[in-house]
């Protein structure tokens, strides 16, 4: 297993190098690391100069490798060292273990605390998804045509062989990384884009447009059986195979001898660095979604569009940055240490609910309703297909409220369904749930609502919690309680008027949206939901390190780094200029299929080398 060797050195000597210990990533120099030469390349010494533009403040001395570490408390040897214990990292260990190789993993978060990020994945064509749909089953995917609408809707931007590689081996790898859920496990799954056994979803529309959607998303969302479970199931095979895990250790920087992998440097809760000999290194730390100088750095067009009111923030639209987010995770480490080592990152770094204005979420999800701005006026089609860009169009406008008005039929038009992020399912439940918050609405209106005694906050953030609507029995009414005023209300007034038009001759010939998604605004009472949007969302970035199709990481001259792999939100090149999802959970599916599918390569390359 590990050749480990104590050293009774003095701490201050080895954290004199770098100033490590338990500073974050955010400060230039915060984090060690090393390029093939030592030095920085003249291409990283000209970005190190450069501060990027922007209210955030941030420049791009993030860049500059720190000082190598060169006294170690303890030293290791493997043959692979994999950083990070997400889905592509525990992937990654246990197909290099259960293939023989001697690997290590090391995660930064403390073993007793350890929990795993997301809950859903793309699962189509697998076994589990079958059982999880048993009675239901959703129809098997042609992966070719998968892959040709893939890429249809990056613009051909990502590496083909790279997601052909994921869409061939998904189906296998995700029923090889769910073959520890038990029976028990299994009774608290759910799946989603498809009805259960039983129902029946009418207007399941298969694409709007040129872009198809396909359903298969296996969820684990239950105390009882969640990911972080499910990531320790997987953990203790590649134990039982001969893998070691060490938690609480943070890689640093790789040691290169020759131009290849030689080493991983971390360091432990303490501070103090550990040497980690090894042949091969995968990356697999999840992106760079809290490091404020990465962010402004790798994705500046959110940094230069944001107005002077917004801020970058989390999922749930709060504040990112108010303490110090160093010692939270995804700082970037996996991919400061493959640009220190001469890795070629992308020029646009995907992100998730990032390179757009997010819609507020109660209005992302009914893109079945009618959405105007303070003018009174449409802005867009409403039913764009891909709800992560949804809010494109907002960049460059002023950030004012955005309407969403529908009429008493609403609950017919939301059974149109396009299985997507952001759409709530037409169940029978969701709406039931729809039409009381609509009464509720009304009732209000005409003051006669009597609120329920004894309901308490269930804790839940707002972004899942039914949003509260506005009911009035004119359009005029309508118009008044949204704020509008004046040629506002007249615009309004017409501008539905012209819409019900579109309704009627089935073309939208403001805004091209789809005849069979026209739904009109005609049967009072009618409805609205207000929503203020904002620029700097990040949920998790996706992307950085340029890779071929082995995930072997290139250098400048697109040439692999012997020994060097990257995997998960570290690797680039997966989806294009922002994230996107024909079925939602493809990030998790493909850390998951691609993790596995890394540890293959760096067994063959092991095997040749």
């Amino acid at each position: 297993m590990s050749r480990i060797e104590k050293k009774n050195i003095d701490r201050r000597q080895f954290l004199r190098g770098a100033g490590i210990g338990l500073v974050g990533a955010a400060g230039a120099g915060a984090l060690a690391a090393c390029s093939p030469s030592g030095q920085a390349s003249s291409a990283t010494e000209e970005a190190d100069a450069t501060a990027v533009g922007s209210e955030n403040g941030a420049s791009s001395s993030w860049r500059t490798p720190p000082e190598p570490v060169e006294e170690f408390v303890e030293e290791h040897d493997y043959d692979v060292v994999v950083v990070g214990h997400g889905y592509a990292g525990v992937c990654a260990c246990r197909e290099l273990a259960e293939s023989g190789v001697r690997v290590a993993l090391l995660e930064r978060q403390p073993e007793d605390t350890y929990m795993a990020t997301g809950s859903e994945s793309m699962a189509i064509n697998s076994k589990v998804l079958d059982r999880a749909t048993e009675g239901n089953p959703i129809p098997h995917v042609d992966m070719n045509e998968y892959f040709e609408n893939w890429m249809t809707i990056t613009g051909n931007q990502v590496n083909p062989a790279l997601l052909m590689r994921f869409v061939k081996n998904e189906a296998d790898n995700i029923d090889w990384y769910y073959d520890g859920l038990t029976d028990e496990d299994f009774a608290h799954v759910t799946h989603t884009g498809w009805p259960d056994a039983g129902d029946e979803w009418e207007h399941l529309l298969p694409n709007i447009g040129p872009i198809r959607f396909y359903p298969g998303t296996f969820s684990c969302f239950a105390e009882e059986c969640n990911q972080t479970k499910v990531q320790g199931y997987n953990r203790e095979k590649a134990k039982a195979a001969g893998a070691d895990f060490y938690f609480g250790m943070r890689g640093e920087q790789l040691v290169l001898e020759s131009g290849a992998v030689a080493g991983v440097v971390a360091s432990d809760s303490d501070g103090a660095h550990h040497k980690f000999s090894c042949r091969a290194a995968v990356m697999a730390t999840g992106g760079f979604a809290y490091n404020k100088e990465m962010l402004v750095d790798l994705m500046p067009d959110i940094a230069n569009n944001m107005v002077s009111t917004e801020e970058w923030k989390d999922a749930y639209g709060n504040p990112r940055f108010q303490s110090d987010s160093s010692q939270w995770p995804y700082q970037g480490d996996g991919v400061k240490m493959a640009l220190w080592s001469g890795a070629h990152l992308e020029t646009v770094v995907p992100g998730m609910n990032a390179r757009h204005i997010q819609a507020p979420a109660s209005m992302s999800n009914l893109p079945q309703a009618v959405w105007v701005r303070g003018d009174g006026k449409r802005f867009m089609n409403e039913f764009y297909p891909v709800v992560e860009q949804r809010g494109v169009v907002n960049v460059y406008m002023p950030r004012e409220p955005i309407n969403c008005v529908f009429d008493d039929d609403f609950t017919t038009y939301r059974e149109y369904y396009v299985p997507q992020h952001g759409g709530q399912e037409p169940t029978p439940a969701a709406l039931q749930s729809l039409r009381e918050s609509m009464d509720k609405a009304y009732a209000k209106f005409k003051g006669t609502w009597v609120e329920p005694e004894g309901e308490e906050d269930d804790g839940m953030p707002s972004i899942f919690k039914a949003p509260d609507y506005l009911a009035d029995d004119t359009l005029e009414g309508l118009a008044g309680q949204l704020g509008l005023t004046g040629d506002a209300v007249t615009n309004f007034i017409e501008q539905i008027e012209r819409y019900n038009g579109y309704c009627e001759t089935g073309v939208d010939e403001e805004f091209g949206r789809n005849k069979a998604v026209l739904f009109p605004v005609k049967k009072a009472p009618f409805y609205a939901v207000a929503g203020n949007p904002g620029l700097g969302e990040v949920m998790a970035t996706c992307g950085g390190v340029i890779t071929d199709a082995d995930q072997n990481a290139l250098n400048d001259d697109y040439e692999p780094i012997p020994g060097l792999y990257v995997s998960g939100n570290d690797c680039g090149r997966r989806f294009g200029a922002e994230y996107c999802s024909p079925t939602p959970g493809v990030s998790l599916s493909m850390a998951i299929t691609l993790g596995r599918e890394c540890g293959k390569s760096v067994k063959k390359y092991l095997d040749a080398n």
